[in-house]
């Protein structure tokens, strides 16, 4: 028997039941746009989606998901979809022009190939030798490239019984089979209320709970104060994504820019990552719908093991 809650996002799931589907977006009432692997994106006609019923749907999930959604004074909703583990995100009101802003990002079982994130085997062989070595490791790229698919399969390299320890505000990573591993969820702005604690916390936590590994989901301007700090506490396997176009970015701008966005003040944030990094991975997706690796680089020793889809010769960058 179906659930409430499935029954209520019929309207959606039409779109993003397809296990094809990578995200479906909204940016008007009555016309969907779906994002398909090996098809790319394609505009659809949803007449039943009106922004009232956009509206009814987010009181509904928030409902469901203990957080706040109120057109008027709590406009914007961001949770996991029950069930399906969908990411959904909606803006509604007066700070969008069209009414409506919206992007369910699906999460569909499907595990790419190394071939298919453009790994060659000596590509493989450096990231596997990286991960068992626990070496420091950041994955970067844009918008919906697959960083979180990346690092899962990054920790496919890791024994069962190491001592993981993931924290995200969205749970995205595998981590199920770490039998001594344990994931940590922090509270986003509109969940405080919940029953969950903040990202200041769990890292007081999780520095006292002993990991043989750090794996911070997405850098953020709510996070990124706490993953520098851990990589500051000496510990070796930290992972974690961050939103940039490239090695350099990450090091020189996207730290700053969340820290700065989030009020702390930390200096010189370029030339503590370059200490404490070992390997920025960066992925990029392609006009197919697929991603690739394109550029691998080690802040510490200043030098491209990997650079526009081509293993090089170790270079000063």
């Amino acid at each position: 028997m179906a659930s409430a809650i499935s029954i209520i996002l019929r309207p959606f799931a039409a779109f993003y039941d397809d296990t094809t589907t990578v995200e479906m977006r909204m940016t008007r009432p009555k016309r969907v746009i779906v994002d398909r692997r090996g098809q790319g994106k394609i505009t659809l006609d949803a007449p039943d989606l009106t922004l009232a019923r956009i509206e009814d749907i987010c009181r509904s999930l928030a409902n469901v998901t203990g957080v706040k959604f109120r057109p008027e004074t709590a406009p914007k909703l961001s949770c996991i979809i029950p069930e399906v583990r969908h990411r959904f995100e909606c803006l509604v009101g007066a700070s969008v022009q069209t009414g409506v802003s919206l992007a369910i990002r699906c999460k569909h079982p499907f595990t790419p190939s190394w071939e298919q994130v453009g790994a060659s085997p000596a590509v493989v062989e450096y990231l596997q030798e990286a991960v068992e070595a626990e070496r420091n490791l950041i994955v970067s790229g844009a918008t919906n490239t697959g960083k979180t698919t990346l690092l899962n399969k990054l920790l496919d390299f890791l024994p069962d019984h190491r001592r993981v320890i993931a924290v995200e505000d969205t749970p995205e990573l595998q981590i199920d089979r770490f039998w001594d591993g344990v994931g940590l969820i922090a509270a986003r702005e509109a969940a405080t209320s919940s029953g969950m604690i903040s990202w200041r916390e769990l890292y007081d936590h999780k520095m006292r709970a002993t990991p043989d590994n750090v794996v911070f989901g997405e850098i953020s301007t709510q996070n990124a104060f706490a993953a520098l700090g851990s990589l500051n506490s000496g510990i070796t396997g930290f992972m974690c994504s961050i939103h940039g176009d490239s090695p350099h970015q990450v090091l020189h701008r996207k730290f700053d820019q969340n820290i700065a966005w989030s009020g702390q003040n930390m200096p010189r944030v370029p030339e503590f990552l370059a200490e404490l990094v070992d390997v920025i991975v960066q992925i990029k997706r392609t006009s197919d719908g697929y991603r690739r690796i394109t550029d691998i680089y080690e802040p510490r020793n200043d030098c491209w093991v990997m650079r526009h889809g081509e293993m090089v010769q170790r270079t000063a960058a």
